[in-house]
């Protein structure tokens, strides 16, 4: 699965322009993530130094995000092109509600499950 992930409010607690400490269970869930072989996009509105900053806090967790606000190859030959909006098959982003990691967990296991 292709899963587009925020980063101030969802994976770390908001405290924007600086970084805050991860939320309950989100660095477990990512590392999990990866070693499951799932295409993670770090979907941010930050750029510049801060996207760097941030870039550089997951990498010293041991989480390394294959893109970041842009889509997988595989999308890109699908759609015929890199648009500004990101194709996922899973979004997961504070505006959306609340982010609670365990259930997060749970929801892509099931998703899982039913592929």
């Amino acid at each position: 699965m292709v899963i587009a992930v925020d980063f101030d409010g969802t994976i770390v607690k908001n405290r924007w322009p600086e970084i805050g400490p991860f939320r309950f269970m989100a660095r477990l869930v990512l590392q999990w993530l990866l070693r499951r072989g799932h295409t993670l996009i770090l979907w941010t509105c930050r750029e510049g130094e801060t996207l760097g900053r941030a870039k550089r806090f997951l990498w010293s967790n041991g989480i390394c995000f294959d893109l970041c606000n842009e889509n997988s190859p595989e999308r890109c030959k699908e759609y015929g092109g890199d648009s500004r909006k990101v194709s996922a098959d899973l979004y997961i982003d504070d505006r959306a509600g609340w982010v609670f990691w365990p259930f997060v967990w749970l929801k892509i296991l099931l998703m899982e499950a039913r592929r």
